[in-house]
């Protein structure tokens, strides 16, 4: 009974969450950013949205493909097409963090370890990728195109990724539309121009995401318990590149307690969560406090360590509506760059804005949800933002701007379509599913967001979430779902 009206909560709430998106991409922020009328916008979205359906539909048939060992190479050709188009014919030049990052692992490897020092006392943050991207660094060669490359392998092994998720939560056929998805996704290719670190991140966060699902589905028994040490360890590497990965826990634990083997007694329900939860954050810990053993001479600050007085201070200003700007940085300066005072005295700053005018901080909140979530145009954006040389394919990408730009939208926005079907259909079901756990995911990225700093690629890291849902409507309509071999996820 609480498990039923909890999973109807959390659905409710994910299904709001579309219809936001849609109204807001299509009648709202869409129609300014890219000129074009909302019903166009809609139809082109409609028109992807039946592609995705034909597609299953072939896939569903086309049988021979059901073999991981034939399917998982195809998939990953498949991503690898586009990307390397992009990747050698889009020459980004890189700028802002992306340059930052570059030059930073360029330090690392000749020493200079105390190299954007001030800034990384600040954001402790920004030193996990680079120290990442050292190691392919010496191993390749320390040019931005050998981490463009390190770009498109971490996205093929993200795509396979999602597939394996949508495998192992829903059918076979799902998981292969995600895959193939997100293999395709416009915003995503263009993206890996970009030396940013959400590319390894969301491959590791969704590689934890899979390994605790795929061994909470298990019967654990000895020494097998320790497999979930795996997803903690995975969960912590992730975490020093974004620090976000720690988001997981409150819907791993909702998801065990509510979604997960109801049926057993008690005492032993309780007992295989609270160990399953127990080793997981032991083992991120550790995970933590060993990386942060081993680097600490090198990097200069704790690897993980964050603070959200800043980014809460950036998101609650009207005049940006909650965006990145230069004027947020001087509170940086006055303080000195000392991560205590800059963040405490942020977050008493930002807290002050609310309670001195609520109704402001409402109509900001709303403003901050178009931006972060109602567009998909941060790929395009950042990867055409300075190229050089030119190419023919470049000049023609710029020639065809708004093509490519509403093109890259209305696949976004296909999605999102049929991610709210998906929801409403997991709605009317009497069993739990695995939407639920994807949902709690998304919604506590999204409520962190009404409160903190917001950029169209900040949706970024949820986007395989909106992918597997979406594609867990079609498999309803396909009637696909009648005897799902995942008793776990149901």
């Amino acid at each position: 009974m609480v498990q039923n009206i909890l999973r109807r909560i959390v659905l409710s709430f994910y299904l709001i969450f579309f219809i936001l998106v849609v109204i807001y991409g299509n009648f709202v922020r869409g129609p300014y950013l890219y000129e074009t009328p909302t019903i166009y916008l809609l139809f082109y979205s409609i028109v992807l949205a039946g592609v995705f359906v034909g597609v299953y539909f072939a896939l569903r048939k086309m049988t021979f493909l059901q073999n991981p060992k034939l399917f998982i190479p195809l998939l990953s050709a498949i991503a690898f097409a586009p990307r390397y188009v992009w990747v050698r014919l889009i020459h980004t030049v890189p700028m802002v963090d992306f340059l930052r990052f570059h030059n930073y692992t360029i330090a690392l490897l000749q020493g200079d370890y105390d190299a954007y020092l001030e800034i990384r006392n600040v954001f402790p943050h920004l030193s996990g990728y680079p120290l990442v991207l050292s190691y392919i660094y010496r191993i390749f060669g320390d040019s931005v195109a050998v981490g463009l490359w390190f770009n498109v392998f971490s996205s093929i092994v993200t795509t396979i990724l999602i597939y394996l998720l949508g495998r192992e939560a829903f059918s076979e056929v799902v998981g292969q539309m995600a895959g193939l998805i997100f293999a395709l996704y416009p915003t995503q290719i263009m993206y890996n121009t970009l030396l940013a670190s959400e590319h390894i991140f969301l491959l590791l966060f969704l590689l934890a995401l899979y390994l605790f699902i795929r061994f909470t589905n298990q019967e654990l028994e000895g020494w097998q318990w320790l497999k979930l040490l795996l997803v903690g360890l995975v969960m912590g590497v992730a975490h020093i590149i974004r620090p976000v990965s720690s988001l997981l826990f409150p819907p791993m634990l909702a998801y065990l307690l509510f979604f997960h083997r109801l049926d057993k007694p008690l005492l032993a329900f309780l007992k295989e969560k609270g160990i399953t939860m127990v080793l997981v954050i032991l083992s991120f810990t550790i995970t933590l406090g060993t990386l942060n053993f081993i680097y600490i001479d090198t990097v200069k600050v704790p690897l993980g360590k964050t603070a959200g007085g800043f980014n809460l201070y950036v998101g609650t200003d009207p005049e940006r509506d909650g965006m990145w700007n230069p004027t947020a940085w001087e509170i940086i300066e006055e303080y000195d760059h000392d991560f205590d005072k800059v963040h405490s005295e942020a977050q008493r700053r930002a807290i002050q804005r609310i309670k001195d005018d609520p109704t402001a901080f409402i109509g900001l909140a709303e403003r901050k949800f178009a931006i972060q979530w109602g567009t998909d145009e941060y790929g395009y954006y950042w990867s055409m933002l300075e190229v050089n040389p030119e190419t023919d394919f470049s000049l023609w990408i710029k020639e065809n701007k708004e093509t490519v730009r509403v093109w890259s939208q209305s696949y976004y926005m296909a999605i999102i379509l049929l991610a709210l079907l998906g929801v409403w259909c997991s709605l009317k079901e009497k069993r739990g599913s695995a939407v639920g756990l994807f949902a709690m995911i998304v919604l506590i990225f999204g409520a962190a967001h009404v409160l903190i700093e917001v950029q169209s690629r900040y949706h970024h890291p949820v986007v395989p979430f909106f992918i597997l849902t979406a594609v867990a409507a079609i498999g309803h309509m396909m009637g696909d779902f009648e005897n799902i071999r995942n008793g776990a996820l149901k």
